[in-house]
């Protein structure tokens, strides 16, 4: 559940900033109605769940 400011949250895990505003910008910012997106990086995580590891591009 999200109350408050948002209307959606969507977690993303990407390599680096750079991939992240990537993502962002050809994704995020092209859907119909989007007007303003927030981030919030995480620098340091207590538990990393086994379903959400980052492709290593290999």
């Amino acid at each position: 559940m999200v109350a408050g400011g948002f209307d959606y949250l969507i977690k993303t895990r990407v390599v680096d900033m750079n991939t992240y505003r990537a993502f962002a910008s050809t994704v995020l910012w092209q859907l119909p109605g989007m007007r303003e997106t927030r981030t919030y990086a995480v620098m340091e995580e207590v538990k990393t769940p086994p379903n959400l590891l980052a492709p290593t591009g290999n």
